[in-house]
């Protein structure tokens, strides 16, 4: 079994292309290669409840099912990364790989919803997606800032310092998570929404 759970989520609706639309060209990609093996590729999103399963697909005459699928994905799934993961595991209680395509970006925080995994004894690959504006933004000067998930609201005055702590956390935010998947099993890879997939 091979799964791709992806995170269709508010916050991936952002950058150029979007975070949504690069994890979804990611998916195609590792699906299409997965029904080449013969293997059974199932791609799901966060927001999918318990008794709602995505398709079971296999062998390579199911490649436009599969890309019919993925441009059916929208973003706006409002359940958290945690909550996702674990409706996820309770669909799937099988053993297999997984694919998390996610910018990890929660209020409750991602480590919860990555402990589900390793109970469910899944081999795990985590691709951190950023965009390039988050990577390194190009912005100065007032700014309003609106959370686009809960509308939460800040003022800012961006100066150099304030960049450079921005940096500093975002920095730490990456190896942080890293460091949580390698120590548990799981394999992490931070990408951006310019690096090519194929």
């Amino acid at each position: 079994h091979f799964y791709t759970l992806i995170d269709a989520s508010m916050s991936m609706d952002f950058g150029d292309p979007t975070k949504l639309d690069y994890a979804k060209q990611l998916a195609a990609a590792l699906g299409f290669i997965g029904l080449v093996r013969a293997d059974r590729v199932r791609i799901e999103t966060l927001g999918q409840k318990p008794s709602e399963r995505g398709p079971v697909l296999r062998g390579r005459h199911n490649v436009w099912r599969m890309l019919n699928y993925l441009q059916s994905i929208a973003p706006g799934e409002t359940v958290s990364l945690a909550q996702g993961v674990k409706n996820f595991c309770i669909r799937n209680p099988g053993k297999g790989i997984v694919m998390l395509i996610s910018d990890l970006m929660d209020t409750e925080g991602y480590e919860t919803a990555l402990r589900y995994f390793v109970s469910n004894e899944m081999d795990c690959y985590v691709v951190h997606i950023l965009s390039q504006e988050e990577i390194q933004p190009e912005v100065k000067g007032d700014l309003k800032l609106v959370d686009c998930e809960d509308e939460d609201v800040a003022e800012i005055t961006v100066s150099a310092p304030l960049l450079a702590r921005y940096q500093q956390t975002l920095t730490a935010f990456t190896r942080g998570a890293q460091e949580f998947c390698t120590h548990r099993g799981m394999h992490y890879m931070l990408a951006n929404n310019k690096l090519p997939v194929a």
